[in-house]
C-alpha cells in the first residue's frame, strides 16, 4: 500500500487506512512472506467511517490504539530508556483506575511530578526522568523535601509505595528490564500507632453540635455508618445504595467492580442501628446539604440541596473544636470501635474480618457472610455500643413521621 499524501496515524507497526469506496477505517501493517519474498500488507477493518483521509475520526483512533495495545510485542526498556513519568501514567490508567480507592495513587503521583520539576528548576535533572535517575541519593531528597514540606511519615511512606507499586506494575508487564530498590521511610521517622480513643460523651457532643444544622447532619449519618462498619473512613464515603442488600441485610464496604488489595473491604451484617441510615436512600449514602440563598428560594420549596460527599474533615474539624475534642480525626471512630469490641470481648477472628485485617479463601469471601452465624457477636457489641451512646444523645436515632425506627427494629 502506498503511503498517502500527509501524515497517516501510525502506533509502532499499526497505521490507519481509509478506504475510498467505503470511507471504512482499516487498521493495516506488514507481514512477512513465507520463503523471504518481501513484505505483506495486512488489513483488519473497523466499524467507523467518517472524517477525511489525513484525519481520522477519534474512534478510528481509538481502534487503532486497542489493536496496538493487544498485538503490539512487549519492549522491556532499559532503566536508562524507560520514563518515570510516562510508567507511573500507565499504571494509573490500567492497574490503579481498577482498585477500591484510585484517588489515593494519584495524589501520591502529584507529588512526585511537583518534586520532579523542583529537581529541573534546581538544576539537578533533565527534561525527562528515567528510571535510572532514581538513586538512592534522589531517593533521599524527595524524603527531605516531602518532610520540610510538612508531610508525615506515614504519607512520604504512602508517596513511595505510589512509585514502587508503578515501576514493580511496569516490570511485571515486561516494559521495564528491571525495578530498582525503592527504600521506604525510615521506622523511627514514621508517628506511633494511634490510641486515641473516643468517649462515648465526646461522640455524644460531637453529634449534638450537628443535630438541628442541615448542613452538618451528613456527618451524623458518616458517624453512625462509620462506627456501625468500622470501616476505613474512605471506603464509608464511598458507599452507594448498590453496597447495600437489604433483603440479605448486609453491607458491602467495597464499591462496585474494584479490586481488593491487602486493605480489603469486607460484607458485613447490617447492625439494627445503622439500618435506617442505609434504607431509602438513592446515590451516595452520605451527602451534604447545601443552603439555598434566600433571593433564589421559592415559596414554600427546598431550603438546602443535597451533594455528594466526598470528604468530611472540614466539618469534622469545625464541629470537634466547637465541642472541645482534641486529637481526633475521623479514622479515629474506627479505632474507638475496633477498641470497644476489643475490649467486650469479641473473638479476635470476627474483629479481624470487621477491620478487613483477614484475608478469605474463595469459598469464605463468596459464601460466608450469608452465614446466620456471620460476625453475630461483632455486630451485637456495635448495638451495644449504640444503646449505651442513647444515654447521652438521641441524635443516632433516626425518626420517620415521627416514629422512633430503631423501635420498631428492636421489637
Amino acid at each position: 500500500m502506498r503511503k498517502r499524501d500527509g501524515k497517516r496515524q501510525q502506533l509502532g507497526q499499526f497505521w490507519l487506512w481509509q478506504r475510498p469506496d467505503t470511507g471504512t477505517w482499516n487498521i493495516c501493517w506488514l507481514e512477512r512472506r513465507p520463503g523471504d519474498e518481501g513484505d505483506v500488507t495486512r488489513r483488519k477493518a473497523t466499524t467507523v467511517r467518517g472524517g477525511e483521509a489525513d484525519r481520522p475520526p477519534a474512534a478510528a483512533k481509538d481502534a487503532l490504539a486497542a489493536h496496538y495495545l493487544e498485538h503490539s510485542r512487549p519492549v522491556r526498556q532499559r532503566r536508562d530508556e524507560a520514563l518515570v513519568e510516562d510508567l507511573m501514567a500507565d499504571w494509573l490508567k490500567y492497574h490503579v483506575s481498577t482498585l477500591a480507592a484510585p484517588d489515593r495513587y494519584a495524589v501520591s503521583v502529584v507529588h512526585w511530578m511537583d518534586f520532579f520539576d523542583g529537581e529541573r528548576r534546581a538544576g539537578r535533572l533533565g527534561a525527562a526522568v528515567t528510571v535510572a535517575d532514581l538513586t538512592p541519593s534522589f531517593q533521599a531528597r524527595f524524603r527531605t523535601e516531602r518532610a520540610k514540606a510538612g508531610a508525615g511519615g506515614h504519607t512520604i511512606s504512602r508517596d513511595l509505595a505510589a512509585l514502587r507499586g508503578a515501576l514493580n506494575w511496569a516490570w511485571k508487564n515486561q516494559k521495564l528490564e528491571h525495578a530498582p530498590f525503592i527504600a521506604d521511610v525510615p521506622p523511627q521517622q514514621k508517628a506511633p500507632a494511634r490510641d486515641r480513643v473516643l468517649s462515648l460523651q465526646e461522640i455524644a457532643a460531637i453529634m449534638n453540635a450537628c443535630s438541628g444544622r442541615p448542613e452538618r447532619e451528613h456527618l451524623i449519618a458518616f458517624i453512625v455508618i462509620e462506627l456501625g462498619t468500622a470501616g476505613r473512613p474512605e471506603a464509608v464515603l464511598e458507599l452507594n445504595d448498590e453496597n447495600v442488600d437489604l433483603e440479605n441485610n448486609l453491607i458491602n464496604l467495597n464499591a462496585v467492580g474494584k479490586v481488593h488489595l491487602r486493605k480489603r473491604r469486607p460484607v458485613l451484617p447490617i447492625a439494627r442501628h445503622v439500618l435506617p441510615w442505609v434504607s431509602g436512600t438513592v446515590g451516595k449514602l452520605i451527602k451534604y446539604r447545601v443552603p439555598i440563598a434566600e433571593r433564589n428560594r421559592t415559596p414554600g420549596g427546598p431550603t438546602h440541596f443535597e451533594r455528594e460527599t466526598r470528604s468530611v474533615k472540614t466539618v469534622w474539624n469545625a464541629v470537634c473544636a466547637e465541642a472541645g475534642i482534641v486529637g481526633a480525626t475521623p479514622k479515629t471512630l474506627r479505632h474507638t470501635m475496633l477498641t470497644w469490641l476489643a475490649r467486650r470481648g469479641v473473638p479476635k477472628e470476627q474483629r479481624m474480618a470487621l477491620a478487613g485485617h483477614a484475608a478469605q479463601d474463595t469459598t469464605a469471601r463468596n459464601y460466608e457472610h450469608l452465614s446466620p452465624d456471620y460476625l453475630v457477636a461483632a455486630i451485637r457489641e456495635v448495638d451495644a455500643f449504640f444503646e449505651a451512646l442513647s444515654e447521652h444523645t438521641s441524635a443516632h436515632l433516626r425518626y420517620a413521621n415521627d416514629t422512633l425506627v430503631i423501635a420498631s427494629l428492636a421489637a
